[in-house]
C-alpha cells in the first residue's frame, strides 16, 4: 500500500460510513413475486408467510439455481452429524464474531431447543473472553475455540484440531469446518445486503444482553 493510500483510507472509510443508509440494498421479494420454491419455504419457516423471513425473501433474488442449491447445502449443514447442541453453539458463536446479527438471532431459538441456557448463550454471543465464563464440555470448547481461530487466524490451529479429532470422525471435522465456513460467508453477504431483522427475530435480539450490534 502506498504512502497516499495510508493516508486517504481512512477519510474514504469515514466518508462512505457517513453516506451509508441503513435500510436493505435489495428489497424483499413481494408475496406476488414469490415462486413455488420461495413459497414452500417460507411456509417452513418461522414467521411462516406472514411475516416472511427476509433472508429468503432478499437472496430468492438470485438465480434460482444458485438459491436452489444454497438452500439445499444450508439444510444439509442444519441436518447433519454433528450434535445438534453443537452445532447450534457453533452457529451462534460464529455469528457473533463475525458480526451476523441476522443468522445470530434466528438462531437464539433453535439453540435454546437444543438445551443451550441463558448464561450459555451470553457466552458465545459477547466476544472471545466471554467463552471462559461457562465451563464446556472438552469438545465443545474445542469446537467454539475452531470459531475464533477462524476469525482470528484464518485456520484452525493443530492443538485445537487434535481435541477435536479425540471426539469428531474425519466426516465430522470435516461438516464442522464447513459449518463455520458457511456462517462465515453467510454473515458476510447478509451484512453486504442489509438484511433486516424481523419484529419478531428483532425481539429475541433483544432479549439476549452483548450480542451482535444492529
Amino acid at each position: 500500500m502506498t504512502a497516499a493510500a495510508r493516508k486517504t483510507g481512512p477519510v474514504l472509510r469515514a466518508y462512505d460510513a457517513a453516506m451509508t443508509t441503513t435500510g436493505p440494498r435489495l428489497p424483499p421479494l413481494a408475496p406476488g413475486e414469490w415462486d413455488d420454491v420461495l413459497t414452500r419455504v417460507l411456509e417452513n419457516a418461522p414467521g411462516g408467510t406472514d411475516e416472511p423471513m427476509h433472508i429468503f425473501t432478499t437472496l430468492g433474488r438470485a438465480d434460482p439455481e444458485l438459491f436452489r442449491r444454497w438452500l439445499g447445502f444450508g439444510g444439509a449443514l442444519l441436518a447433519g452429524s454433528l450434535p445438534g447442541r453443537l452445532r447450534e453453539l457453533v452457529i451462534l458463536h460464529s455469528a457473533a464474531r463475525f458480526g451476523g446479527r441476522y443468522e445470530w438471532a434466528q438462531h437464539i431459538g433453535l439453540a435454546e431447543a437444543q438445551g443451550v441456557t441463558p448464561l450459555e448463550l451470553a457466552a458465545v454471543s459477547n466476544g472471545v473472553a466471554a467463552v471462559d465464563t461457562v465451563e464446556w464440555p472438552p469438545l465443545e470448547r474445542a469446537a467454539l475455540r475452531a470459531v475464533d481461530e477462524t476469525a482470528d487466524e484464518g485456520a484452525v490451529s493443530d492443538g485445537t484440531w487434535a481435541t477435536l479429532a479425540e471426539d469428531l470422525p474425519e466426516s465430522g471435522l470435516i461438516e464442522l469446518l464447513m459449518l463455520i465456513g458457511h456462517y462465515m460467508m453467510l454473515t458476510s453477504v447478509l451484512g453486504s445486503l442489509r438484511i433486516q431483522l424481523e419484529p419478531r427475530a428483532e425481539a429475541l435480539a433483544e432479549s439476549v444482553p452483548n450480542g451482535p450490534a444492529a
